[in-house]
């Protein structure tokens, strides 16, 4: 990637949804902010390059509560940009449909960059949402421990396990009937290791436990 696209292409770090914004952004904020509704992919009806420089908000920053598209389903676009841009194109026409609605819009490359930023911490993001909404239900009295939860980032990795340090929101597999992440299970089954050996007077017992992780 070379300097003029890249400059041109990334947008300024202090706008929401920016890769500084996601890499600042606590757990608690996640939760709060107004994420915009991404459209599932498929969505996409068309895509074209122009060679205006668009200056808007709408071409440049996600609003509140905006609809975008799905950054994996503007590969026509995204994966040629860098020789786009070279040949003069400085933005994208976007045409796509949500929720009955079609919508012709048309974006700066720089937020192309954000779109993307949003499509990739979306999982994240709601897994956040949903981990908060059940752990400040009246069956939980976690204390410090939750607001220690609330204050890490959400590029956070969990902490005190030899065996697996997977991102936070991975915990999210522990709530409804989703499958259980791989590296989850590791590390319930290394805290069930563990909650052994605090109870066990008998190290020989406890040496006698073989903890085998799934990778």
């Amino acid at each position: 990637m070379d300097q003029p696209f890249r400059s041109y292409a990334s947008p300024p770090p202090h706008l929401a949804f920016s890769a500084d914004f996601f890499q600042s952004l606590t757990i608690a904020q996640a939760a709060e902010h107004s994420y915009p509704s991404i459209a599932p992919i498929g969505s996409v009806l068309s895509t074209s390059f122009s060679q205006n420089i668009p200056l808007s908000a709408a071409a440049t920053v996600i609003r509140p509560g905006e609809v975008i598209p799905n950054y994996n389903d503007l590969n026509t676009i995204t994966s040629n940009i860098e020789d786009e841009y070279r040949k003069g194109f400085r933005s994208a026409e976007v045409k796509f449909r949500h929720k009955g609605l079609e919508y012709s819009v048309v974006y700066h490359f720089s937020k192309l960059e954000l779109i993307r930023q949003c499509t990739n911490y979306e999982p994240a993001v709601n897994a956040y949402r949903h981990l908060l909404a059940h752990l400040h239900s009246e069956h939980f009295n976690l204390g410090p421990a939750l607001t220690t939860f609330q204050d890490s980032l959400v590029t956070a990795r969990i902490q005190g396990f030899c065996v697996s340090h997977f991102h936070l929101d991975k915990l999210g597999c522990l709530l409804g009937e989703s499958w259980l992440e791989e590296d989850v299970f590791n590390v319930l089954l290394e805290l069930a290791y563990f909650r052994k050996a605090y109870h066990t007077d008998d190290a020989v017992q406890v040496s006698d436990i073989l903890l085998l992780p799934t990778s």
